[in-house]
């Protein structure tokens, strides 16, 4: 690209800084995963005994490598497919090239894999975390002594992995957004805890951050688990300056900013050390979370445009409707985390 766009503009003072910007212009998390799947394209033409150009390709070369690569042995389902189009109509655009993963013929590959799969019997299903289950993870940790945290790592991991659990929970995020947080994006105040989502999809972009204050006592135990983490912190390194640190779930030793799937580990930890399993055919990820805090806020009634101030959706939007489990029945545990959401 760099190549590409120095012949374009010629060599003018503002050149590098134009090229500078082109190559900013996707978020980090979109340019590694594009990153990722415009490689294995490329990896699989150079394997093939014609060698098909990779750029710019062919829309029929695009769906050879669909049928042959992607979706072979259902690896891939058919609804995951358009980051892997998007890639190579990406690059494509940015290089003036005709988009080659559009139009008819694509868009019939993806809907006969689609069919084929859904022959073959549905995959698992990313289901509701529910609120018990996360109330669980709550209590659990607020039982948790400081003084073995400290003595103990493997304690310290799975204490670790339960404060995210929750605190993403409650704040309806993704699992990025809640993973990216800093430790200055969540202070206590008078008014309770106050979050600054910083990294949100969408809206980084446009150089705006929600921020999302808990008043005091909104969430039982949510103030409490947050202050004994800040506090732990501590006494794991009497020295650690906690603003040096990329993560606010950072633990002493590390100096990482985590992923969009770290939750998703976060969680599997936590529930396997409680002992909770999704149910039979179902599974849970970071992306339960979302779902739980929505589908839980809508059992006890919370207002839809709560809901979606809480999740970042519009309004106007139906996608919060694919988030909300009619299903999820009202229990105490979706009243402590989400009461403080209701009408009074």
């Amino acid at each position: 690209m760099r190549t590409h766009w120095r012949v374009r503009l010629g060599e003018h003072a503002e050149t590098e800084e134009i090229i500078a910007l082109l190559s900013t212009s996707l978020a980090p998390t979109t340019v590694d995963a594009y990153s990722g799947h415009i490689d294995r394209f490329a990896r699989w033409c150079a394997r093939q005994q014609d060698q098909p150009s990779p750029l710019p390709a062919s829309t029929a070369t695009v769906v050879r490598w669909l049928v042959a690569d992607v979706v072979k042995d259902d690896r891939v389902r058919a609804k995951s497919l358009q980051p892997y189009l998007s890639a190579l109509n990406r690059i494509h655009r940015d290089l003036e090239m005709d988009e080659p993963a559009l139009g008819h013929v694509v868009q019939q590959v993806r809907r006969a894999v689609a069919l084929r799969q859904a022959g073959k019997g549905r995959s698992t299903q990313r289901v509701y975390l529910p609120p018990p289950v996360v109330e669980r993870v709550l209590l659990w940790a607020l039982r948790q002594e400081e003084a073995e945290l400290v003595a103990s790592l493997r304690l310290r991991e799975l204490f670790r992995a339960a404060v995210a659990v929750v605190l993403v929970f409650s704040l309806f995020c993704r699992g990025h957004s809640g993973s990216a947080l800093r430790p200055c994006d969540v202070r206590a105040s008078a008014a309770g805890v106050t979050v600054t989502l910083d990294q949100e999809k969408g809206k980084r972009v446009a150089g705006v951050a929600r921020t999302i204050t808990f008043p005091p006592g909104a969430v039982p135990g949510l103030e409490e688990l947050l202050a004994k983490w800040e506090r732990a912190f501590g006494l794991f390194d009497a020295f650690a300056v906690r603003d040096d640190y990329p993560s606010y779930f950072s633990l002493p030793h590390e100096r990482v900013a985590y992923g969009a799937d770290q939750i998703d580990a976060w969680l599997e930890l936590i529930l396997g050390h409680l002992g909770e399993q999704a149910p039979a055919g179902e599974t849970w990820s970071g992306h339960s979370l979302r779902k739980g805090a929505a589908s839980g806020a809508g059992a006890i009634d919370v207002a839809l445009f709560r809901i979606c101030y809480m999740g970042g959706w519009s309004i106007r939007s139906a996608a919060v409707h694919d988030y909300i489990d009619a299903t999820c029945p009202d229990t105490p545990a979706a009243r402590r985390f989400f009461g403080w959401l209701s009408r009074r």
